[in-house]
C-alpha cells in the first residue's frame, strides 16, 4: 500500500460543513451535531487511503466535468477531486436539496475547480 493522500478542505467546503453543523446544533442539539460531524469526518478520512472510492459526480458529468468525485454519507454528498497526492474537499451538500442547481452555481462562481 502506498503513502496516504493528504486531505485539503477548500474554503467553500469548510463553509458548507460549518453551516451544516451549526444548523444541526441549532435544530437538534450538540450531541446530534457531533454525531453528524464525526460521520462526515470519518468518510473524508477514508479518502486518504481509498481516494477512488467515490463515483464521478453525475450532476456535473452532464456539463462535461468528470474530474469531480462524490461520496455519500446520507444525507450529505461530499464532492472532491484528486490531484497528485492530495484529495481536495470541494463541497458538502444536503442530498435532499436540488444539488444540480447548487453545483452549477458553484461552477459558475469558480468554486468547483
Amino acid at each position: 500500500m502506498g503513502k496516504p493522500y493528504r486531505i485539503k478542505w477548500t474554503n467553500d467546503a469548510a463553509s458548507d460543513f460549518e453551516e451544516i453543523i451549526s444548523y444541526i446544533k441549532y435544530r437538534t442539539g450538540k450531541t446530534s451535531a457531533k454525531i453528524q460531524y464525526d460521520r462526515v469526518i470519518t468518510s473524508v478520512e477514508k479518502l486518504k487511503v481509498f481516494p477512488d472510492q467515490g463515483k464521478i459526480a453525475v450532476d456535473l458529468r452532464s456539463i462535461g466535468i468528470v474530474s469531480i468525485h462524490e461520496i455519500v454519507e446520507t444525507p450529505w454528498r461530499i464532492f472532491y477531486k484528486i490531484e497528485a497526492d492530495t484529495v481536495y474537499i470541494l463541497s458538502i451538500l444536503d442530498g435532499r436539496r436540488n444539488t444540480e442547481e447548487i453545483l452549477y452555481k458553484k461552477v459558475i462562481e469558480g468554486k468547483l475547480q
